[in-house]
């Protein structure tokens, strides 16, 4: 759901017209579409380590989510003895912490590209304009009050809810907590396996619900955004919104610490904000300013059934459903929508 291209754009140059896919896209990175740097054989150590500075060391929108878990999970709420029972104020002080989140994420991403429209169309995937102009197929006749409803109504309760959950049971002493002084190494390598660990449950999770009969009734919703913005991010169906979430009760069978937790609630919701922006990343001062884009999911919600996953790990191309941006990859995947909806 987070951007994994090994060839981002040049920091300090203005970015390249569009290539072989022009027809098709304003803009997009260099064709083919690369799966993080894990992956690669044989190893690329220079690409790897450069893919790690820039998405974990650097300012980018993982990076920030990351700092932020530290913020929420060792000042602004710790788990706390008090949180061992169920207490109305501290678990109102999850939830309006998490709308506040969403609101300040996916709000000022929207505002920039789309209310004050600060770079136009730099750097954006779609050519055509954001949707403005009403239409029935939205709640409330709008794409944009349609998403921050649905990410609002059920996105941030949700998580918010999972969240309570977790942290009575780390208060509680029912999940141990991992602290780093003992297990540093583990502490720092859980942050990319939690990564890890969402692609392949967003894989399982949104391949179940491209299932004709669960799409039709849940999973549309999602999809009515063709050409996102970042409120499209968490505008779910509450049981779609449910399934992609519970990736973060992993954390009870895994030894970690509620920053984790936090870390992998904030990397699930707000990171769709900012992989759903529509953008490449955000330009300002005649350079990129922070990397958020997420142009592998972007061929997923322009073709449909295709790049189930994410760039963090290969499981489209291990299971053949993936979209590497070019012609042939589209008319396989055309065909495959075909079938699957004949059935």
């Amino acid at each position: 759901m987070t951007t994994a291209d090994t060839n981002p754009t040049d920091t300090n140059t203005q970015p390249a017209e569009p290539g072989p896919m022009s027809r098709e896209w304003h803009w997009h990175p260099d064709l083919p579409v690369n799966y993080a740097p894990y992956w690669h054989w044989p190893p690329k150590p220079k690409i790897f380590l450069r893919w790690v500075w820039q998405n974990y060391l650097q300012v980018s929108d993982r990076s920030i989510y990351l700092a932020l878990a530290f913020f929420v999970a060792f000042w602004l709420q710790p788990v706390s003895p008090e949180q061992a029972n169920i207490a109305f104020g501290w678990m109102a002080r999850v939830f309006i912490r998490n709308w506040i989140f969403l609101l300040v994420v996916a709000g000022g991403l929207h505002l920039w590209f789309y209310g004050i429209d600060a770079q136009g169309k730099l750097l954006k995937y779609d050519p055509r304009p954001y949707m403005k102009r009403k239409n029935a197929l939205y709640k409330f006749g709008y794409q944009t009050w349609d998403n921050m409803y649905y990410s609002l109504a059920f996105g941030a309760p949700l998580l918010s809810l999972y969240e309570v959950g977790l942290r009575w049971l780390y208060a509680n002493g029912t999940i141990g907590t991992l602290e780093f002084s003992a297990h540093p190494i583990w502490f720092i390598m859980l942050f990319p396996l939690l990564a890890l660990w969402q692609s392949f449950h967003f894989y399982t999770v949104h391949l179940a619900l491209h299932q004709p009969s669960v799409y039709k009734y849940v999973h549309a919703v999602h999809h009515r955004n063709v050409n996102t913005g970042p409120w499209s991010g968490m505008s779910m169906h509450p049981i779609e919104a449910a399934m992609y979430l519970s990736a973060i009760w992993v954390v009870v069978i895994l030894p970690t610490h509620p920053v984790h937790m936090v870390f992998l609630g904030y990397w699930l919701m707000l990171g769709a904000a900012s992989s759903h922006s529509g953008y490449e990343a955000i330009w300002a001062k005649d350079r990129q300013a922070l990397l958020i884009g997420a142009f592998f999911h972007q061929l997923h919600h322009r073709y449909y059934e295709c790049n189930y996953g994410n760039g963090e790990m290969p499981w489209d191309k291990w299971f053949g459903t993936f979209h590497d941006g070019s012609e042939e990859a589209t008319r396989r995947t055309r065909s495959r929508k075909r079938k699957m909806h004949a059935k």
